[in-house]
């Protein structure tokens, strides 16, 4: 089985050398050996974001079995998605002829954006990088986006969120092949981290890219988690019938969805920097019942408060507010 790993300019090192190592240590545990693979990429010496070169080829040696993309786009995207587009139309020609020759299609970071440009999403379902979310959903409204989650696999279309989410891709690729043992001796062998299903407690504030209107918004917002959509119109000296035209122009979302968007994001840090009670945090936030709080949260985020709570605990800690 021939793997193609796509390198686009400004790529990550770390995650496309894990790909391939994590190939040859299947190989090294096998015999005769299941993988080949080579890098390709619009550039004889593709360099990574860190200056790191990796040699590649103008376009595959022999037939894809599956095509892996990169992206070489990180948050910068959020104030210029023209950029994603660029990426696109160079990678375009080389996700065709993976299309045609019945390719495992597989997306990793942003790259996900390029397959839904390529229309091969619709209907289907995918994630991408958290931070995109907003993008591509806007941009792509017939695809089935799941961002909340770090792997989508639908068919033989695999797509995974930011960074290093790509190690998931990369394994459960690999036990859907057949390789579920030794994927498992693997993991071992090279330490890696247990196998993740979430993106949510990974997220943090972009609002330092939001519009003047959500500025006007937030600032609202933070003075008062409880504010109505009323109150809110009232206070940016418009009715509410404009301000929810205004909203969708600028936000593609209505005003009521924007606030229970934002009291979750609210609820999230109040879970991760303090030690309030599930119910105290449901009240600080404006919600009247703990019950319609936790499905709020999970339908938004994927998992339940205290799930959420859990997970996030693992991560790097914050200072603690008391």
């Amino acid at each position: 089985m021939h793997f193609v790993i796509y390198l686009p300019s400004g790529f990550y090192s770390a995650i496309a050398s894990t790909f391939v190592e994590i190939l040859q240590a299947i190989n090294d545990l096998n015999e005769p050996k299941p993988f080949t693979f080579e890098f390709v990429s619009p550039y004889r010496q593709a360099v990574s974001r860190s200056g790191i070169s990796f040699n590649a080829k103008s376009r595959p040696s022999k037939k894809i079995d599956v095509l892996v993309l990169l992206s070489g786009l990180g948050s910068e995207v959020i104030s210029a998605p023209r950029l994603l587009d660029e990426e696109w139309r160079i990678a375009k020609p080389l996700i065709k002829s993976a299309q045609k020759q019945q390719a495992i299609l597989t997306a990793t970071c942003g790259a996900s954006y390029m397959l839904a440009a390529s229309g091969i999403l619709n209907g289907k379902r995918a994630t991408i990088s958290w931070w995109l979310k907003k993008e591509v959903q806007a941009r792509f409204p017939n695809v089935k986006w799941e961002p909340t989650r770090i792997l989508v696999r639908d068919g033989r279309i695999y797509t995974s969120g930011g960074g290093f989410s790509g190690l998931e891709l990369i394994t459960t690729l690999l036990s859907d092949l057949g390789f579920s043992t030794q994927e498992r001796r693997v993991r071992k062998l090279m330490v890696l981290p247990s196998s993740r299903q979430f993106q949510s407690p990974y997220e943090f504030s972009l609002d330092n890219y939001a519009g003047q209107l959500e500025k006007k918004m937030n600032r609202l917002f933070k003075d008062n988690p409880g504010i109505n959509i009323s109150i809110m119109a009232k206070q940016l000296g418009m009715s509410p019938r404009t301000m929810a035209r205004k909203f969708f122009d600028e936000l593609q979302i209505s005003p009521g969805k924007w606030i229970q968007i934002k009291r979750i994001d609210m609820a999230k840090t109040l879970l991760e920097e303090t030690k309030l009670s599930i119910s105290e945090i449901c009240y600080h936030i404006g919600f009247d019942d703990p019950s319609s709080f936790s499905r709020l949260f999970s339908k938004i985020t994927g998992m339940g408060p205290i799930e959420f709570r859990k997970q996030i605990q693992h991560l790097p800690v914050r200072k603690k507010l008391k």
